[in-house]
């Protein structure tokens, strides 16, 4: 019983080794920005740019689209990660029934 405690305690110690090494990796090697003065604060980002060009859903799909709800669209989602996941195919198509 004692040997486990020693390997928990261990694997314990080792986590919190971890934990904290990620910790000090994840901190920024820079200072505050209190501490930085005006000339070392970096240039605000760019503005992005505009695309003009917009996703437009084909007109034959909006007939068929125009009345479902986020139900429908949730299940077709489902459908759709579980056929690139490589899902069995009886539970695709017992989707699809649900989903006509």
């Amino acid at each position: 019983m004692a040997e486990l405690d020693r390997g928990f305690d261990a694997m314990r110690q080792d986590a919190i080794r971890r934990s904290r090494e990620m910790q000090r990796r994840a901190a920024p090697l820079q200072p505050p920005a209190a501490m930085q003065s005006p000339q070392e604060a970096a240039p605000p980002p760019a503005a992005p740019e505009h695309k003009s060009a917009e996703f437009r859903i084909p007109e034959m799909l909006q007939g068929f689209l125009q009345d479902w709800d986020a139900e429908k669209i949730g299940l077709a989602g489902l459908l759709w990660v579980l056929y690139k996941e490589g899902a069995d195919p009886a539970l695709l198509l017992a989707l699809a029934y649900i989903l006509l």
